[in-house]
């Protein structure tokens, strides 16, 4: 776990902080979800890390279908996703995309060669296809006169979600919500959205972490229409290093954040474990803010998997024997997304606990 050096609080993690979209009816004084237009209190199940193999109890790791410990010490892991039948084209059909090119790209690419994800991607235009239906932005306000912004999340499971850390409001009162709105383009939500009624995951506001991700429980069981994506995590490196990946967002400096953005044929630079907890996917840079909490995802056995969540970027010399120090430093940054067995769990937990339906591979 390494502090990343910034500028402002916002400008490595990918967070937007501007205007919110949503616009809240009444808050509900209760403390369950009371409908679609009503904001339940939205409320933080903080696990505690206690060194780098534990965050909590062994009551965590029972999520019904097994032991408790029984899997602390597996080689890999996984949730299963959900494809809506009438919505799901399958790997074998060309994604819905078209290419997105940013201004002054051929300049800015020359300048910037290893960061060629920043001003080259793909536009996703059929938002109603899964997986890309179980992508969608996170709507979010702090407090009452906060204007709020937005991330990344994907369903992985009929009412749940998984995003950043960072992305939820540690440490705020009463009136701070959430919001999901999967399939999310142009200001269209073709199924809706859902106020958050709780969250679960290791706190984290200001570090990019191996485990920079939480699971969410939405009021409206979107998914249900909507479908969600698998996870999966391994502990060798290699099963992450030996493969392309993608990534999803909703990044500002893209259609100000009103259309969802993939980036193909990520290849991985290095994988840093977070102990047995989670693992740093590094690759070299293409988010922006509003991209945290997007999925880091491919196909695996035929099925969209997520493998990691992003998290935000950080110095290539905070990988060295004694850091940055403070000093100046040319260095180039690399882009961090959170993986590793901790993401599974939590979402396993979710499935187990806060969804009926759900159950673990």
């Amino acid at each position: 776990m390494r502090l990343f050096h910034s500028v402002t609080r916002f400008v490595f993690h990918f967070i937007i902080i501007t205007s919110v979209t949503a616009v809240p009816l009444f808050k509900d004084s209760r403390k369950l979800c009371g409908g679609p237009s009503s904001i339940p209190n939205l409320d933080s199940e903080e696990l505690i890390q206690i060194d780098l193999d534990h965050v909590a109890s062994s009551s965590f790791w029972n999520t019904g279908n097994h032991k408790p410990d029984s899997t602390l010490d597996a080689d890999s892991g996984g949730t299963p996703g959900y494809s809506p039948i009438q919505a799901h084209l399958g790997e074998a059909f060309p994604p819905p995309i078209i290419p997105w090119t940013a201004e002054n790209a051929d300049r800015l690419s020359k300048a910037n060669s290893n960061n060629t994800g920043l001003y080259y991607r793909d536009q996703v235009v059929n938002l109603t296809t899964y997986p890309w239906s179980t992508i969608g932005r996170v709507s979010f306000q702090r407090f009452k006169t906060d204007t709020g912004g937005w991330c990344t999340g994907s369903l992985v499971g009929r009412n749940l979600i998984l995003t950043a850390s960072h992305c939820f409001p540690w440490g705020y009162g009463r009136d701070r919500w959430m919001r999901f709105s999967p399939g999310y383009g142009n200001g269209s939500e073709p199924y809706g959205s859902s106020y958050i009624s709780r969250c679960r995951g290791v706190k984290n506001t200001f570090n990019v972490t191996g485990i920079d991700y939480i699971v969410c429980q939405l009021c409206e069981a979107l998914g249900d229409r909507a479908g969600w994506m698998g996870t999966r995590w391994w502990k060798d490196a290699d099963f992450y290093m030996d493969r392309s990946w993608r990534s999803s967002g909703y990044p500002a400096d893209a259609f100000q954040g009103d259309e969802q953005m993939l980036l193909a044929d990520i290849r991985l630079l290095d994988v840093d474990f977070h102990g047995r907890l989670g693992k740093e996917l590094e690759a070299r840079t293409f988010a922006s803010p509003g991209w945290s909490g997007g999925p880091m995802w491919e196909y695996i056995d035929g099925q969209p998997t997520i493998v990691g969540v992003c998290s935000g970027g950080e110095k290539d010399c905070s990988e060295e024997v004694g850091s940055c120090n403070g000093m100046e430093d040319s260095s180039s940054y690399h882009d961090v997304s959170a993986g590793g067995k901790l993401m599974t769990d939590l979402v396993a937990y979710g499935l187990a606990h806060w969804d009926s339906a759900g159950y673990m591979e």
